[in-house]
Parts: C-alpha cells; structure tokens; sequence
C-alpha cells in the first residue's frame, strides 16, 4: 500500500491519450459499495489531438492533487471539451477550476446532464460563460487525429444523466460507472484479471443489480462497437478480462430479470443520504433473493410507478423530510401506491432527516390507514448514515425478501424430497457458530457447512447462503471466529440463532463471550475450540458463497467434550 493517502498516477494508454488515475487507498465515505474497505481511484482521461478533451474529472476529494497532475500533462487554457459521464454535485469544485483556468470550454453530457450543470453554475459568476453539448446519442465530436467521438445515453434511476463515450481512433469505450470496481492498486490494466473478479462483483451487486434492467440496454447498446479497451470510471482498466466481464454482467443481470418475486423501490433524495439508504436496502433485497425495480421519484411518471408496484409483491418508500414534509415527488408516489388499493403487498418506509422527520410519519400513517402490512420497522437515518445504519437497512430488507418468499411458499404446495435430496441430507457437519466483526458492526450465525480443507497451511472451508447477513462481513481478507460446540448445549444456540434478529439486534445477549484476538466474539463457555480465520478465496457456488479460510490461531477449550453433529433428512434444507 502506498504511504500517501492520496496521489495520481499519469500514464499514456493510447495515441493521444492519457489516463490520471486519482487514487484513495483507505475508503472514501459511508456508502455501501465502498464497504470492503479497499480504497478506490476517480479515473479521469484526456485526449489530446487537434482539439483536447477531458472525460470524467474527478469530484473534490481528489480536486486539489487533479489540478497539480493535470497541469503537467498541458496548458489547461487550450482544454476545449470537458465530457462527463454523470453528474453530481460533489464534482462541482473540480469543473469550476477548469473553466477558471479554460474559460471558452464546452461541456459535453445528456440532456438531463445539462440541466443539472445549468442549474450547479446559476448562481456562480461563471455562468454567463456556461457552454453546454446535450447528446442524445446520434452526435459526434470530431478531435481531428481521427478521434471521432460518439456518445451512448445510458440512463439509470440511480444515474438519470448516464453516458458512455467511444474514441472510434484508439477503440476506447469510456463506460464511468458501468464495469467499475472500488479498488486501489499500482495495477493500471487488469492484466491479472482473476484477482479483481470479487470487487466487480461485489460492486456489480451494490451498485448496478438494482438497475438491471437499464444495465441490460445499455450492454445491448454498447455491443455495436469495436472496442479494445473499457476505460470505467473506477478502478482497473480492462483490456485482459474484458469479455469475461461484459459476458458476467449480461449473466448477472439475466438472473436479476429472471427472478419471480419483485419488490418496487421508490425514493426520492435531497442531499443523497436518502439515496445511500434506498442503496443498501437494494443490496439487501438481491441478497434476498427478490429482484429489484429501483425508481427515483424524482424523475418517475405516475404511470411507471404505478406499472411497477402493480407487477411487485412488495414496495418500500424512501423520503428525506424537507421544511417538515416529505417532497412533492414523494406525495405522488405514494398517491399512486394508494389509488392501487392493493393492501395484500407487503411495504416498509426508510428515510433521512434533519431535525424532525415529518416525512415518515406521513407515509407510514397513511399506509396503516390503508390497511398494508410492514415488512420492517421504519428506519431512520439522521443526516448521513453511518456503517452500523447502513447494515440495519440491508438486514430489514433481506428479512423482507424472506417474508415475501415464505409467503409465497406457503401458496405453493411442496413436493416430497427427492431421492437425491434424501441422500444428499444424510452427509453430517459439526455444529458452529460462525462470528464477525467489522468496526461497530458484530454479527453471527448457526453453520454446519464447514470442512477442514487444507492441513499446510491449516486451512478450512464454510458454506454461506446468499441471503445471509454476515455474507456482506465475509470477503477475501475479512476474518471471522468458528466457535464449535458440544454435544448437548448445541440445541440451546440452533433455537436461539433460528429466531428472527431485528436489524442491528444483539446476537449474543444471555451468552458469555469474549474476543478473540482477531477481534470477533468467541464463545467462552459453550465453545468445545475455537478457531481464528483469514479468509483467503470466496467462490461462488448456486444459491451459496464458499469461503477457503487460512487458520490463523485456535484453542482448545473442551479437550473431553464431543463435538455436536447435525443430523438432516433432506438435502434441500438445513
């Protein structure tokens, strides 16, 4: 890891153009995708031909280090395009130093892009000299060089502004979000592509799996290029492992598409902490199992909100309270949910707040009213949400992804287990409880999927199920606790770790515990051994996460007890 925080690297990555990878090696802010802790770069390219242009400047956590590598690279007078991906305010400080230093520069972006810059420089003294290019998708911009651009809309509820940039000169796609990682390193290209696989897919699944729909268009849209290189706005550039990536993106979001329960995610967010909220909860959800239609209010017709919760199981509102209401986006949303009048779906209701929190009152009164059932208490976040908030709304939301399917389940007749699964239920594993901590966040679970693995290094592995809370604590470099226990006081911890745990509920209350010293919670009483455990490699297998771990300490507590073994008859359950 690098002794400076924070820095940039500057690197040719074609003709004329260059690549100024900002890079944080510690995590930028409280957000869900930026949760496996790995740092980050804001990656930002310049072409340079006849005419220059910029793609994707970084947002003000990077600006002051930006200028100093950018004005190496040229006189920042002769910039004449600033292209940007998406919009938001943070990258505000940054553009105006560019059109301080370039007064005559045009930036280029959507249509709704556009709006968003007219309305960030309105009260700025450099309004007046405000040039703005709306591509809608047909238009080019011609560098000279050859380097003929052309623009692909990819609009999102999450990124409305959405746009991808082609250099038909170098075959470079710039996608900014699209097939991003959060992730810091020297590696520029992603030459050993394997070893990124867990972040993209980790950023795939907080970041885009709510958006699937609109992640399939824009693959379909992209196809029609020759591309060489993917230039994302985050982490490695992707020259090596690129197909692969394109070709689990289309899988990922098929599999989203094909899920039979959907649940409708309505929000709507004034200064984004309202939105990182509806982030989690969306994670949750797919981690459920449920798919997600994500829809910003904002931006939503009555007819597409309608569409959605009509075709759902289930929909959650999410609202910021503003001057002691909700926003107006937000009152005809959940006009909408009310002239439906279908009170069968199952709904919940998060937010952020200030000072009061009118909003989820509102919202929660009137659905009560209506007769709905919750699938969660409301949740209330105020001001920015912390880690722990964070890991309450995922939690609430794959308790009520869980809620749907069993409801469902219940409508269903069951068929018998089937020979296989008969067979399958008669393999036997030690009883476990399985403990993590990450920061102020310390959970845990029952498991008896664990097999010792390797003898040099002492190694083992354990069987998460997807829809797991402490899943999102377990990724390569996390560690954990496997607490085993005896014979006869197993019944005890299976009755207690089968119950339903409010979001943020204390696992442990009535047990004796201590920590180990890795820092996650060991069972001092009841716990025949204990092992501490790096994981070293996470495969995904089906419906399951497999972890390989590296044994990193252990004790014997117990050296006459016998371990507890769980017995099953079916293989289709635990």
């Amino acid at each position: 890891m690098s002794e400076n925080p924070r820095d940039v690297q500057v690197l040719p990555i074609a003709t004329n153009t260059t690549v100024l990878r900002s890079r944080s090696w510690t995590r930028l802010r409280f957000e869900i995708e930026y949760a496996l802790s790995r740092g980050t770069t804001s990656n930002s390219y310049v072409i340079q031909a006849d005419k220059i242009a910029i793609i994707d400047p970084p947002s003000e956590s990077f600006t002051e280090i930006y200028k100093e590598a950018i004005r190496r690279c040229f006189e920042l007078e002769k910039i004449d395009y600033v292209i940007i991906g998406h919009f938001n305010p943070n990258r505000m400080p940054t553009l105006r130093f560019l059109m301080e230093m370039a007064p005559d520069v045009t930036f280029v972006t959507t249509v709704t892009g556009a709006n968003y810059l007219k309305t960030a420089f309105s009260n700025s003294n450099l309004n007046p000299n405000l040039k703005v290019l709306a591509m809608r998708g047909k238009e080019t911009l011609d560098l000279g060089k050859g380097h003929v651009l052309k623009f692909i809309p990819t609009p999102s509820p999450r990124w409305t502004e959405g746009l991808c940039t082609y250099d038909q000169q170098t075959q470079i796609l710039y996608t900014d979000k699209l097939f991003s990682a959060h992730v810091c390193g020297d590696e520029i290209f992603d030459e050993d592509w394997g070893k990124f696989k867990e972040d993209q897919r980790y950023y795939y699944d907080s970041v885009m799996a709510p958006n699937a729909v609109h992640i399939k268009a824009a693959l379909e849209k992209i196809a029609d290029y020759q591309v060489r290189l993917i230039a994302p706005g985050h982490g490695p550039l992707l020259r090596y492992g690129m197909m692969e990536l394109i070709k689990s993106y289309k899988q990922w979001s098929q599999s989203q598409a094909e899920r039979e329960i959907k649940v409708a995610l309505l929000y709507a967010s004034a200064y984004g902490n309202t939105a990182t909220l509806a982030q989690a909860i969306a994670l949750g959800l797919t981690k459920g199992g449920v798919a997600v239609e994500l829809i910003n209010c904002e931006f939503a017709e009555a007819d597409e909100i309608k569409d959605a919760v009509q075709k759902s199981e289930g929909f959650i509102i999410g609202s910021p309270t503003i001057g002691g209401h909700a926003p107006t986006p937000i009152h005809t949303a959940l006009g909408t949910v009310l002239t439906i009048g279908d009170n069968n779906k199952l709904a919940g209701v998060f937010g952020s707040y200030g000072w009061s929190g009118e909003a989820f009152d509102l919202i929660e009164g009137k659905l009560k009213e209506a007769g709905f059932k919750f699938g969660f208490e409301t949740i209330r976040a105020r001001f920015k949400p912390s880690d722990k908030i964070l890991k309450d709304c995922e939690e609430a939301a794959i308790d009520f992804a869980q809620t749907l399917k069993r409801a469902r389940k219940l409508r269903l007749p069951q068929p018998a287990a089937s020979p296989i699964e008969q067979a399958v239920g008669r393999i036997i594993g030690s009883v476990c409880v399985i403990t993590a901590q990450q920061g102020e966040i310390s959970t845990a679970m029952m498991g008896a999927w664990v097999s010792q693995a390797t003898f040099n290094p002492p190694g083992l592995t354990i069987a998460i199920a997807k829809e797991r809370a402490i899943e999102s604590l377990l990724h390569s470099g996390s560690k954990f606790a496997l607490n085993i226990l005896a014979e006869g006081k197993h019944q005890e911890y299976m009755k207690h770790f089968r119950k339903s745990f409010a979001p943020g509920e204390n696992r442990f209350a009535g047990f004796a515990t201590a920590t180990a010293d890795n820092g996650c919670v060991v069972l001092a009483e009841d716990a025949v051994a204990y092992l501490e455990c790096t994981i070293s490699k996470r495969m995904e297998c089906g419906d399951h996460w497999v972890m390989y771990a590296i044994v990193d300490n252990g004790k014997l507590l117990k050296p006459d007890a016998m371990t507890a073994i769980h017995h099953r008859k079916s293989g289709s359950y635990y």
